[in-house]
């Protein structure tokens, strides 16, 4: 075999193998992603009816903590895997105003948000999935 051949076969595997390696990364470790989207899915459709818009946010707040906890973040509550997955969320500040908002819906039993309010804050959920690479 020429060494221009063995050359070609050690370039053709590296690419291969850099392939491979960016595709691996795309999935975090421990995360289906089937599963994210089909409750994201869900969540969704909740929000399309007036009897459980408000329930989408508890969800998309406990698929978080779910998404959070499958990625190793650890913590004895939500707002402590939050904390320390802040180096991987570009839109910190729209998902602590989520979570903020589910908490009040959650611990207010009057209070009740509006439809804006609601889709704002499944946007900030939606792109801290996007962030941490489970949507």
């Amino acid at each position: 075999m020429s060494i221009s051949a063995i050359i070609a076969i050690i370039v053709a595997a590296i690419a291969v193998l850099s392939i491979i390696s960016l595709a691996s990364r795309s999935v975090p470790k421990g995360i289906d992603k089937l599963h994210f989207k089909n409750e994201w899915n869900d969540i969704l459709n909740m929000f399309k009816d007036d009897k459980t818009k408000e329930m989408s946010i508890i969800q998309a707040d406990k698929l978080l903590d779910e998404a959070l906890k499958c990625l190793g973040f650890s913590g004895a509550s939500m707002s402590q895997r939050l904390i320390g997955a802040k180096h991987k969320l570009k839109h910190r500040d729209d998902v602590w105003s989520a979570h903020k908002l589910r908490n009040k819906i959650v611990h207010e039993s009057s209070y009740h948000p509006s439809s804006g309010d609601i889709k704002f804050a499944l946007r900030g959920y939606y792109k801290t999935f996007k962030d941490l690479g489970v949507l």
